[in-house]
């Protein structure tokens, strides 16, 4: 920091507001008039500690009470203070910032804060990610004060004024000072003690938040083994953090750079020992992704429906709002009985202001879902505590409809949400506030299954891809898995989302994980993955942001990819599932124009592979019905792209009536290929020659003197010359001799 900046930390009154907002303000010393920029942070009542670490211009600020700890870079020009990234904790009682000596500074790590929560201390490295950990990083540590004093109290008192002298963080060039010792003496004892004289200190290159991932490692009791797979070539030179996101992992897995564990004995006070340390690669998570570049954008303004009239919002969260197939869609409207307006796809522009048909309930809707292999039938549940089962017609409404093909009678309250089975035909499972959950056969309507499990409400219910299990999220913050044929109680049982406003619940990896969508105790959107196999607690939990809306998930098998979005969102979070640690890799966020109420994703089938598009879906706005499309950028787009594409389920044609799936038959589903026949594999492409070397002077290969370097340059100069024996155009030109001059 420039010697004549200043930051002050306070707090400020909005009386329009009556409330009062913590702010940090830069002053120039020179002119304490006004502050140079001042920054408002939020309306705590705790009062902000910064830590400022002068070497990289780096000052973090930590709040008692807080779960976050933010940080800036100041600079000597406008706007003096850049905000960077947001890192969530636990409940914060206090913070400290480690010494610049203590750093691992071949792993990269330019700071360290321990966070003193409620029963641990919490290191929280901050690295900078490099190809490389092998050299020392000159630019990233400038030489930073040895620790020994300047001055000793008498020098002091005495009017004295010196500056602690600095030393190199290299650990090839620090000398090894003694543990626990110092020595204070007069000026020329410390100019012996310490290792280098008094300078500047050497400016580093800009730090910015491109570059800076935060990681937390909490105390173990015992020594973390190590993975010995090398990927530091996985490395990316900037990798860049997710703003208002935490990386929370509940399990310890080997290979991980940072673990927690909560097994630390009680008599055992938190300390950090050797065993907390970092390992070098520390970047495991930061992987290389097929899919991590996504592109989403909306498809041209034809295609859209305008001019939905009064969009009904109050939808129950246990839906997903709005559901569209490959030929229709359906949307919720104002009005009394529980009114949905049916669209097709075929006639896109602008609707009706009046007349405009729709289906008629006598209550209230409260979920409604496409039947996968009929475009044409409709499953509405109600609070009437009946299932309303439609056909419609061939080319859409052309009337307003109040009569059904089929009702659903069981239920003795109103019910949450229906789903159809994934493989069968004509079966259907739906869950109301009676807290059952109940299996349907439509061809006859009658009920099949029931379970009786579930103590309170069923925010969700979810097939496997094989469709022989139910996964169930409860509000009494279980998560359940039923083999609903063989019994009505659970086969396996865990700790789900804590509170109590709702989840989502997908399958992911071929049956052999579960990602859940809720909530924790404060409210803050969180994916929760779990092993199927053991749902005692999670792998892995990332903290996504704070909103009230229900993350809507949807999981594409081929890609492994998991995209999430709520209510009232204007961004599609997505996330790549694997088996790897920790589990869940964000990927590129896409960024749509305006706020939606939901989005409805298409079968694979429905892609335009040529685009290397690989999801396709409908948005739903206020007032339209637009199709978006996730894309991938690519170089060679007129081959198919085999490595994005594998064989994809066939999943708009059942491959088990009902009643086979009822006898107990398990049928895998179908796999078709979406490569066009006009289309040549990216695999068999041709392999194009590998490009000439440039010049590097550290590659004996490619290392030329200056001698050379200068005859090649001369050699290129020269080709371009040519030498022309003719004349030239000038000499051929007809001039007038001497004696043709004239005297006048």
């Amino acid at each position: 920091m420039t010697p004549f900046l200043q930051l002050t930390l306070t707090f400020s009154n909005e009386i329009s507001f009556q409330s009062r907002n913590r702010e940090i303000s830069i002053w120039d010393s020179r002119n304490l008039s006004s502050s140079l920029n001042t920054i408002s942070v939020d309306a705590s009542s705790g009062t902000l500690m910064p830590l400022y670490d002068a070497d990289t211009d780096m000052i973090f600020f930590a709040g008692k009470g807080d779960n976050t700890i933010k940080y800036c870079e100041i600079t000597d020009k406008t706007p003096y203070l850049q905000e960077n990234s947001v890192a969530s904790t636990e409940q914060i009682k206090g913070a400290g910032l480690v010494p610049k000596l203590a750093l691992d500074v071949m792993a990269g790590e330019v700071n360290r804060i321990l966070i003193l929560t409620k029963s641990n201390v919490l290191p929280t490295p901050y690295i900078v990610p490099r190809k490389s950990y092998k050299e020392f990083h000159d630019d990233l540590f400038p030489e930073t004060p040895c620790g020994e004093p300047a001055l000793s109290c008498d020098d002091w008192f005495s009017g004295q004024n010196a500056q602690v002298q600095c030393t190199s963080l290299d650990p090839a060039k620090r000398k090894k000072r003694q543990a626990g010792t110092r020595t204070i003496g007069s000026k020329g004892d410390n100019q012996t003690n310490c290792i280098s004289s008094t300078k500047e200190i050497t400016k580093p290159k800009e730090t910015s938040k491109s570059v800076i991932q935060e990681t937390q490692d909490i105390p173990q009791t015992s020594k973390p083994e190590i993975s010995g797979k090398d990927t530091s070539n996985a490395i990316p030179e900037q990798a860049m953090p997710n703003k208002g996101t935490t990386d929370k992992p509940t399990k310890e897995s080997t290979g991980t750079p940072t673990k927690r564990s909560t097994d630390t004995p009680k008599e055992q006070s938190p300390s950090l020992t050797s065993a907390n340390k970092p390992v070098t690669k520390v970047f495991t998570a930061v992987r290389q992704s097929k899919f991590k570049y996504l592109k989403g954008h909306t498809l041209h303004k034809s295609l859209h429906i305008d001019n939905i009239r009064k969009l009904y919002h109050g939808v129950p969260g246990e839906s997903d709002m709005f559901y569209a197939n490959q030929t229709r869609c359906v949307v919720p409207v104002e009005g009394a009985g529980g009114l949905l307006s049916v669209l097709e796809f075929n006639k896109p522009g602008r609707l009706a202001d009046i007349g405009t048909p729709v289906l008629q309930h006598k209550s209230k809707a409260t979920d409604y879902v496409w039947d996968p292999f009929n475009d044409n039938r409709l499953a509405v549940s109600c609070d009437d505590a009946k299932v309303w089962i439609w056909n419609i017609p061939e080319g859409g409404l052309t009337e307003t409809v109040t009569e059904p093909s089929m009702y659903l009678r069981g239920h003795t309250e109103k019910l949450y949400f229906v789903r159809f089975h994934p493989l069968a035909s004509d079966i259907l499972v739906s869950s109301a506030y009676d807290f059952t959950v109940r299996i349907w056969d439509l061809n006859d309507g009658s009920e099949k299954l029931k379970l009786t499990t579930h103590p309170d409400q069923v925010f969700c219910v979810a097939w496997s891809p094989d469709g022989r299990y139910l996964a169930t999220v409860c509000k009494d913050g279980r998560v359940r898995i039923f083999d609903p044929r063989q019994s009505p109680d659970a086969i396996k049982e865990g700790e789900g989302p804590d509170g109590s406003r709702g989840a989502r619940v997908v399958w992911a990896l071929n049956g052999k994980y579960l990602v859940i969508t809720g909530f924790n105790k404060l409210c803050s959107r969180q994916l929760y993955i779990y092993d199927v196999d053991n749902l005692e607690s999670p792998l892995y939990i990332h903290q996504l942001d704070f909103n009230p809306a229900v993350l809507v998930p949807y999981y594409d098998d081929d890609s492994h990819t998991l995209f999430v979005t709520g209510r009232g969102d204007g961004v599609v979070h997505s996330f790549e599932i694997s088996t790897d640690h920790p589990h869940i890799f964000p990927l590129s966020p896409v960024h749509f124009e305006g706020l939606h109420q939901a989005i409805s994703f298409l079968p694979k089938t429905c892609c335009d592979v040529k685009k290397v598009e690989f999801a396709k879906g409908w948005r739903l706005l206020n007032t339209t019905v637009e199709p978006v499309s996730f894309t991938l950028p690519r170089v060679k787009t007129e081959y198919f792209q085999d490595d994005v594409f594998p064989n994809t389920k066939v999943i708009d044609k059942p491959v088990m009536t009902s009643a086979e799936w009822f006898s107990g038959d398990n049928t895998p589903p179908r796999t078709v290929s979406l490569r066009p026949k006009d289309m040549k594999l990216l695999s068999e492409a041709p392999v194009e020659a590998p490009k000439e070397k440039k010049y590097e002077s550290f590659n004996p290969d490619t290392y030329k003197t200056d001698e050379q370097k200068k005859e090649e340059l001369l050699d290129a100069v020269t080709k371009k010359l040519e030498i022309k024996q003719s004349p030239l155009p000038q000499d051929l030109a007809e001039g007038v001799d001497d004696d043709e001059w004239g005297d006048d």
